[in-house]
């Protein structure tokens, strides 16, 4: 009696095990010792395990396409497994810079080029889900190349190199640049909460959305005849934007010109050629180094032509930062190594590298192609151009952060009130400010710009320019005319 009864339970508890987890329900065919290295069907590579020929690889797909056509119970869809694959494909290269835009993000990814959009204003990047890396927060969220200036986020306070690990509470990890891209931009005075991770603290950033251009250049005179050029993108015809600045510049007397590179991140290469040839009588601008089956193009080197916009004895002084990336940096290592200009702020991003997008399947394919060179032999990639003159800006202890982010959260209209309050610009009004909200973690510095921030993006007369090139708020400016004046 006592064994029946233990079999019935043994076979009741077999029973509930099969029923609550259906997972473990397989036909399993265990094939024998000479079965073992049979392939899925006939093919001859399906054991070798050397590196495989493109023959080879292209026979195993098709062996693995007519075992799953043949034999899986479910409908399936090829354009999945096309774009999969291809994905797959891509995504092996280990390369960040590489990776495949499907057709239904197409659309998105073509209005980078378009110059208008809906969104924050923010250069982003945003490496291959694939590539994640737990123990690197840069491998799989979204990393600020640049805000543009004066539009939501620079207003906001999001800052180059800040990392955005949520959108609207929504993980980003698993995203890719146009899906994080697409939860960004939206409908017009909509906001946006981004969770932003500086140093070693996180906060959230509420941001509304608007219609935002993809800025290019813009300038102002400064005083003792020294021009300040602000460029900001290299979109195309950005060498065109250049040349007019310079021309209206030279109108009032033009005797040195500062160029700021600052938050830059990049765009077009034949316009930092361009803009290069514009400032130097001779010598090497750039150097593409190409793989030597290449089929996009061969190595090739620029050189400049001698076509000046200003005398090549003006004095020249460029501003970066880390925001500075890409294609600013080919003009800047242009400029540097060629002793053309000097260089103030701090090191530059470090983007040493070319990719080229081309259309396919309705997507586009955007592949990591060939190195630049400076002309004086050396590769940025990941260690980025030092000044000549490095000027930190200041840095914030993850307490100080903290306590700024508080602020923000349960103080987020005092700027607007103390501007009602206070409608006149100036440095007392502002100094004012920050000794009224001052507290122990809380740095006056962050509360000056938060204040000087305010009045300018608020003012009737907002002018893009002034918002940047501002000596009072701005050491690194106030280097660069220092150096300039040295210069002349």
């Amino acid at each position: 009696m006592k064994k029946r009864i233990v079999l019935l339970i043994m076979g009741l508890v077999l029973t509930l095990s099969l029923w609550a987890n259906p997972a473990m329900e397989r036909y399993i065919t265990f094939p024998s010792p000479e079965e073992k290295s049979a392939p899925i069907v006939d093919n001859p590579y399906e054991s070798k395990e050397e590196e495989r020929t493109l023959t080879e690889m292209l026979y195993s797909l098709l062996s693995l396409y007519e075992h799953i056509d043949k034999n899986y119970i479910y409908d399936k869809s090829n354009n999945e497994m096309l774009y999969s694959m291809i994905e797959g494909m891509v995504d092996s290269l280990g390369d960040k810079y590489s990776y495949y835009v499907r057709p239904e993000e197409a659309e998105k990814y073509e209005e980078k080029t378009t110059g208008k959009f809906v969104g924050i204003g923010v250069y982003l990047s945003k490496p291959n889900p694939s590539m994640r890396d737990m123990d690197d927060p840069s491998s799989y969220m979204v990393t600020i190349i640049s805000p543009f200036p004066g539009d939501p986020a620079d207003r906001a306070g999001i800052r180059a190199k800040d990392m955005i690990s949520h959108v609207d509470g929504l993980d980003v990890a698993e995203m890719t640049a146009e899906e994080a891209t697409s939860h960004i931009r939206g409908i017009p005075n909509t906001p946006v909460t981004l969770t932003i991770v500086r140093g070693g603290s996180s906060f959230d950033v509420t941001v509304n959305r608007e219609e935002v251009d993809t800025p290019v250049a813009s300038h102002m005179m400064l005083d003792d005849g020294i021009g300040y050029l602000s460029l900001t993108s290299f979109t195309a015809n950005a060498n065109d934007s250049v040349r007019e600045h310079i021309g209206e510049m030279k109108k009032e007397n033009l005797r040195a010109l500062i160029i700021d590179l600052r938050n830059n991140g990049g765009g077009m290469v034949n316009d930092a050629l361009s803009i290069a040839n514009m400032f130097l009588d001779s010598g090497k601008i750039l150097t593409i180094d190409y793989k030597d089956s290449s089929n996009i193009s061969s190595d090739t080197t620029y050189s400049a032509t001698a076509y000046l916009e200003v005398p090549s004895q003006m004095p020249l002084v460029l501003l970066v930062n880390e925001g500075t990336a890409s294609s600013s940096e080919i003009l800047t290592g242009a400029l540097k190594d060629q002793n053309r200009a000097k260089v103030v702020g701090t090191t530059t991003f470090g983007k040493g590298i070319v990719q080229n997008t081309i259309p396919y399947l309705g997507g586009y394919l955007n592949l990591t192609c060939a190195n630049y060179i400076t002309p004086n032999g050396s590769s940025i990639h990941e260690k980025g151009i030092e000044p000549d003159y490095i000027v930190e800006l200041p840095e914030y202890s993850d307490e100080e952060y903290e306590a700024y982010a508080d602020f923000i959260s349960d103080n987020g209209d005092a700027a607007d009130r103390w501007r009602e309050e206070h409608p006149s610009y100036s440095l007392d009004n502002i100094e004012a400010f920050a000794e009224h909200y001052k507290s122990e973690n809380l740095p006056s510095e962050l509360l000056r710009l938060l204040m000087r921030n305010n009045y300018i993006y608020n003012s009737d007369s907002y002018n893009a320019t002034q918002a940047i090139a501002d000596p009072d708020f701005d050491p690194q400016l106030r280097k660069a005319i220092e150096v300039a004046k040295e210069m002349l």
